[in-house]
């Protein structure tokens, strides 16, 4: 019987790392389009996102396998509990990728109201967590979990104050169309802000697995 857990468990971990890889592509690429104002290739990041939510459903089909065996092992408890989080935050990424995406489709063709400079710097921060926290689930480092974790705050400082300076700029534009383009980056902002939130749960997750205990960042 143990050979047949292993087996699925690998099923379920493979699934999984094809999932991470999607999910990070998807994340890249809007960010590449946004700052491009790449149409094609943020119209790509949509299309990927329901590949993303197929692989979901697979992985949460191949869980409750795991559990319906006879007698599973209690490991294989907190592997199948902790696995499916992760699938599920990897999916939400997918979705706010997918966001990101759609924003640039819809202000590919306008010129943007000035440089954009925090928000890459917080792609860059949110993208280096989620890096962080899936290559701690994949070598069981909690303490690297920790440190993608901890990352979290930096991230939120960065989107409060975009958050200000989008709604200072926002009560200098008159024209309709200068307003809703705020409006469009300071929702790629959110986005982003809550792929670092899915990504420090990755690495809650990663933690729990390898010690045990549960904590929150």
């Amino acid at each position: 019987m143990s050979k047949v857990y292993d087996e699925k468990r690998e099923e379920i971990l493979n699934d999984l790392s094809d999932m991470s890889e999607i999910a990070e592509e998807m994340l890249h690429n809007s960010i590449k389009a946004l700052d491009a104002k790449d149409g094609d290739l943020a119209f790509k990041v949509v299309e990927r996102d329901d590949i993303l939510d197929n692989k979901h459903f697979t992985i949460e089909d191949k869980i409750a396998r795991l559990l319906a065996l006879e007698k599973p092992y209690v490991g294989d408890a907190r592997f199948a509990l902790v696995t499916s989080k992760i699938a599920a935050n990897l999916e939400r990424i997918g979705d706010h990728a997918t966001n990101i995406a759609e924003v640039v489709l819809e202000i590919r063709n306008e010129e943007y109201l000035e440089p954009l400079v925090m928000i890459p710097e917080l792609a860059d921060i949110v993208k280096d967590m989620l890096d962080a926290a899936l290559e701690a689930f994949v070598t069981r480092n909690a303490d690297l979990a920790e440190a993608a974790c901890r990352n979290d705050e930096k991230a939120d400082n960065i989107y409060d104050q975009l958050y200000e300076k989008n709604i200072k700029l926002m009560s200098k534009k008159e024209a309709r169309q200068d307003v809703n383009q705020v409006f469009r980056f300071m929702k790629v902002a959110k986005s982003l802000e809550r792929i670092g939130d899915h990504a420090t749960n990755i690495g809650e997750e990663t933690i729990y697995l390898v010690t045990g205990n549960r904590v929150k960042y």
